[in-house]
This record gives structure tokens, C-alpha cells and sequence, in this order.
């Protein structure tokens, strides 16, 4: 840089821009010029008798004893304002290897003027001894060892580190090339010793008169991040080991319900690998449809971008796969929102249910024919019961004359009618229409009580009648017997020593849902459910009877009321003079259109 006479008075007395900032290199030049031009040195001397604005004494390095004077910036080669500046302009640098400042090449003026100004952390390492100066920025990075690090040997300084950062900036030295490190580990010196930080590390070479003289370089503390980024990393590597390792399929899609990943079951259901379903419309590789209709079925990733909200009722469709396949499938879809409630994307869980429903099937079969089997036995005791009666009074009408004969014979004539009611009631109890019809609650429990009329009278088991509800209820007849059947053969089972049996219909509502429907109660004076027991009354293959019991009665009981769209519910005590179960049935007057369509898918697996 040539500068003339009259530039180098201005630049003196003023050596600031009109942005209020120092330039490094001209501040170095104008040092060079004052040094050579009388006119400027004069300037200079009369910058020399500024009055002193404040004072601070170091103790130790190369800056004991050393005082720094605020307001003297324009009295030295070295620039800028904070502490940093006033420690390098009062270094005792003669006890340094750079020795003092007056005898500095420009070279190492600029650098360290550069330095200075940086906005980043950033410092100068000067020859062969790596001579350290820094700014304010880097103060944090020798620690405890500031400010004596001003001065020092980076080797010194780093000791801890040296065998990570010394052989790069060695190589960068011997060299002559910059370098950058992102995320390079280096151990600084603490308040309990070295302490791990992760750097972004540049260094550039400093030449003079065309060998390596020093390097500058910049550091940015980036170990809040990378640690961040590390947790980040793990937490997705183990959402990754779950998708892989979870027992349903699992689709994650964006915000746009295109597909982002699947886990491999999902690949297998679907028949396409995540990594070609990656992109794709959701409903191009999720494609689902009725299974009555066939018509297609929105997933509820549509359901969730309109509602962000958790959809967990299951909803059961055919899934279509690549290949054409089809599958039962039930699924169900949650939202992913950010912290501000935005939905960022939308995860699928779903199963196959093709072997869940045979299986069921399987059981409904057993249950069946466990059924069948009580109500055989329960026929037989009825129907036996009268043909006893039937046999007595022909033995006796046999051995008698006149009115007495016909008198035995009319008695014989109404027990054989009673088995042929029994007979018919028995015929109605498993007759079943292929699609639902009306009954009334007199319907469904007289054919019931016929059935069970004569074990009731012997275990001394009065019945209570309570009919209120008129308007018929639209149900498959046979299977709503069977829930009656059970539960009252239950009841029976829970009054060995007699008892009260109390049957009640009415009209009602819906508990959950305000629907309105038939209410059948059935209640006993028994000895109650235990509460451990009641909680598991519903579970499948769940039986107190021991081997007597195949614990399926109440599981398919509470199956086929759902699949009529109903609910079952039971409350139990046992509290002393007060025990006793009430199962309470609801059926809604007018199920939905689907009954139909399951009753019929049932009787299809089946």
C-alpha cells in the first residue's frame, strides 16, 4: 500500500472509517509510513500525549507488571477496543520470542489486527514457537489459562491437546495449506481439567517474503450441537430398530401422506419395499376396499389431515397388495405434530386379521357346540321329566276302569304336549334367518324359559317377570337366544341353593352413545364375582368351572352383541344379604347397514 503525505496526517488523526471501525492492514501500513516519513512521526508524538483513561495490572507471563491505559489505541500499531487489544498493546513482548512490538513485521501486524477485529473467535500463531494471540471471542478456549495464554506457545498452552490439534497445525505450517475441520474433538483446558469440545477449525498460512511465517485461524464452538445431533441420531437409530423390530405393520408418511419409510412387515403385507414406496402417494401402496361393496376405502391418513387427531377404533377393510392380493386388515393412524401443534406427518399401524378370524371362527365353532351340548342336556331333563309322567299314567290307566282311565289319559295327553312344545321351542331356538328380523323381548325369553323352565323349579329358583319394552328389536333371533341362554344358565349355575331370577326388558339408550334400543337385564341373588375375576370374565378361554368349563360363553356372548352393534355389561357384590350379579344387554332397535354384511363374512370363514 503507497499512501502520500497528506493521506498518512489524515489517517493518523483519523484512524477510524465512517462506519466507526479500524481497518486492520491500513492501520499497519499507516504504522509502516510513520515509521519512515519525519512529518508523521511528529503526528505520532503528539497522538503519544493522550491523557491515560484507566489502568490494569497482569501479575504473571509475558504481561506481568505490564499497565494497560484505556485510550491508547491511537498510540499503537494495534487496533480495536476490548480487553484483548489492551492486553496485546501492553504485552511485555520483549520477554517473548516476537520481542517488541516496534521491531513486528507488518505481516504480523495485519494478522494480528485481523485477529482482533474478527467477529469469530480467532487467532494468530506467530513462527516457529507458535506464538499465541487471540481476541476477545476466543477467550473461552484456553480456559483457565487466560489471559497468560496471551504470549505463550500454542504447545504450551495445548498441552492437553497437542497430540490432536499439534500434528494439524504442524502439517498446516510445514505445508503452507489452510485447512477446516468440522466437529473436530479437541480437549481444552477446564476448571477439573480437559474437558471435550467439538470444533469447526480453519487455519490459513501467514507468508513473509514467500515462507510460512505464521497461521490465522478461526474456531466455533460447535459441541452443544453436535451433542444435539448425536442424541438426535440415537433417538432415530433406535425409532429405527423398533420399526424393524415391531410385530405390526408400520407406514410413516409427510404431512402430504406420501410414504417416508415402512418397517418389514409392512413391505411384506404391502409387496413393496420401503425404498421404492418412498415418495408415493399413501393410497397408491396402501390400497384398501370394502369388503362388501368393494368400493374403495379412504386410509385414515385422509381422515388425519383433515383432523389431526389419534384414530384408534380399527378399522377393518381389504388391503390390495402389489401383487393383487388381498388381505383383512385392521389399522390405525396417529398424527406426528411439531411443538406448535403443526401435523409434520402421520404414522399407519396395522395387521393382518385373516388368521385372527379363523381362529375366532374356530372358537364361535367350540363355543357352539358347547352350547348345543347344554341345551341337550337341558332338553333331556325337560323332555324326560313328562315322558316319566307319561309312562306312570298309562301303567296306571292300564290297570284302571272308567273314569279313572280317561282321567290318567287326559293327564298323559298334556305331558305329551308339553314335549311338543318343548320340541318347537327348542326348534325356534336355533333357527336362524339369513338376515336379521324383528322380535320382541317376549320372543327372545320365552323360548329361553320354556328351555330352562323345569331345572328352575327344582333348584327352587323363582323367576320374576318384568316386560315393559313393546317395540321389537332387528337381530339375528338365534344368536341373541344363545346370549340369553348363557347368561341365565349362568345365573342357574350361581343359585345352588335357590334363589331369585329377575328378567326385565325395556326401551333405552345407548350408555356411551345415546343410541336408542332394547335393554334386557338378567339378575340373580347368587354369591357375586370376585372383582380379580370379574375384570377377566370376557377373556377368551377364562373359566372358573375347572375342567366342567371351557371358558368361551361369555367371550362369544359379548362377541356376537358387538357384532349387533350392542353392549354388555355387568355389575356384581358381595356384600353380605346383598349379593348377586346383573348382566345388562342394550341392542340397538335399528343396527346399522353393515350387521348384515358381518353376519354374513362370519358365516363365510366359518
Amino acid at each position: 500500500m503507497v499512501l502520500n503525505l497528506r493521506e498518512t496526517a489524515r489517517l493518523i488523526r483519523h484512524p477510524k472509517n465512517s462506519h466507526g471501525q479500524v481497518s486492520s492492514m491500513a492501520k499497519a501500513s499507516l504504522f509502516s509510513c510513520a515509521e519512515r516519513l519525519p512529518v508523521a512521526k511528529a503526528l505520532w508524538k503528539r497522538r503519544r500525549r493522550r491523557p491515560i483513561e484507566s489502568e490494569v495490572m497482569i501479575s504473571s507471563g509475558p504481561l506481568q507488571n505490564a499497565t494497560l491505559r484505556g485510550g491508547e489505541a491511537g498510540l499503537s500499531p494495534i487496533a480495536g477496543q476490548g480487553e484483548m487489544a489492551e492486553l496485546v498493546r501492553h504485552c511485555t513482548w520483549e520477554k517473548t520470542p516476537l520481542g517488541a512490538m516496534e521491531g513486528w513485521p507488518q505481516e504480523l501486524l495485519a494478522c494480528v489486527n485481523m485477529t482482533l477485529a474478527s467477529p469469530l473467535p480467532a487467532r494468530t500463531l506467530w513462527g516457529r514457537e507458535l506464538i499465541l494471540i487471540y481476541n476477545d471471542a476466543y477467550r473461552q478456549f484456553p480456559g483457565k489459562r487466560h489471559p497468560e495464554a496471551l504470549g505463550m506457545s500454542a504447545r504450551e498452552v495445548y498441552r492437553d491437546s497437542w497430540h490432536v490439534v499439534g500434528p494439524i497445525l504442524e502439517e498446516a505450517f510445514a505445508a503452507g495449506r489452510g485447512f477446516h475441520h468440522a466437529g473436530l474433538c479437541v480437549p481444552l483446558p477446564g476448571e477439573k481439567g480437559p474437558e471435550d469440545h467439538f470444533l469447526n477449525y480453519t487455519s490459513v498460512p501467514i507468508f513473509q517474503g514467500g515462507q510460512v511465517a505464521g497461521l490465522f485461524g478461526t474456531l466455533h464452538d460447535v459441541t452443544e450441537e453436535v451433542i444435539a445431533l448425536r442424541r438426535l441420531r440415537e433417538k432415530e437409530a433406535q425409532t429405527e430398530r423398533i420399526l424393524q423390530s415391531i410385530g405390526d405393520a408400520v407406514i410413516v408418511t409427510d404431512a402430504e401422506a406420501r410414504v417416508v419409510r415402512m418397517n418389514p412387515v409392512a413391505e411384506s403385507l404391502t409387496g413393496w419395499w420401503s425404498s421404492e414406496a418412498a415418495g408415493r402417494p399413501l393410497g397408491g401402496v396402501f390400497r384398501l376396499v370394502d369388503e362388501g361393496t368393494r368400493a374403495p376405502v379412504e386410509t385414515l391418513a385422509e381422515k388425519i389431515r383433515r383432523r389431526p387427531v389419534v384414530f384408534s377404533g380399527g378399522q377393518q377393510a381389504l388391503l390390495v397388495s402389489k401383487s393383487g392380493a388381498e388381505m383383512a386388515v385392521e389399522n390405525n393412524g396417529a398424527p406426528i405434530l411439531d411443538d406448535e401443534g403443526n401435523l409434520t406427518g402421520i404414522v399407519l399401524v396395522f395387521r393382518n386379521v385373516d388368521e385372527r378370524r379363523r381362529t375366532e371362527s374356530a372358537l364361535l365353532k367350540s363355543e357352539k357346540l358347547a352350547a348345543v351340548g347344554r341345551l341337550a342336556s337341558s332338553i333331556a331333563h325337560e323332555i324326560n321329566n313328562p315322558l316319566e309322567s307319561v309312562m306312570n299314567l298309562i301303567y296306571l290307566a292300564r290297570h284302571s276302569e272308567g273314569e279313572d282311565s280317561r282321567r290318567y289319559l287326559d293327564l298323559a295327553d298334556e305331558e305329551i304336549r308339553r314335549v311338543s312344545i318343548i320340541a318347537n321351542q327348542t326348534l325356534r331356538f336355533r333357527k336362524q334367518a339369513s338376515s336379521p328380523q324383528a322380535a320382541t323381548a317376549n320372543d327372545l325369553f320365552s323360548t329361553v324359559m320354556s328351555i330352562y323352565e323345569g331345572r328352575l323349579k327344582n333348584a327352587r329358583v323363582a323367576v320374576e317377570r318384568r316386560f315393559r319394552a313393546r317395540e321389537p328389536v332387528v337381530c339375528f333371533q338365534g344368536d341373541v337366544r344363545q346370549v340369553l341362554n348363557n347368561l341365565v344358565s349362568n345365573a342357574l349355575e350361581a343359585m345352588p341353593f335357590g334363589g331369585r331370577l329377575l328378567i326385565r326388558s325395556r326401551a333405552g339408550r345407548n350408555w356411551k352413545t345415546g343410541e336408542r334400543g332394547l335393554v334386557l337385564t338378567i339378575a340373580d341373588n347368587g354369591s357375586g364375582i370376585p372383582p380379580e375375576v370379574r375384570k377377566h370374565i370376557f377373556d377368551a378361554f377364562f373359566t372358573t368351572k375347572g375342567t366342567a368349563g371351557n371358558g368361551l360363553g361369555l367371550w362369544v356372548s359379548q362377541e356376537i352383541v358387538e357384532r349387533h352393534h350392542g353392549v354388555l355389561r355387568v355389575r356384581s357384590t358381595q356384600r353380605e344379604g346383598r349379593s348377586g350379579t346383573t348382566f345388562t344387554l342394550f341392542l340397538p332397535f335399528e343396527p346399522p347397514a353393515d350387521t348384515e354384511a358381518i353376519d354374513h363374512r362370519d358365516r363365510a370363514a366359518s
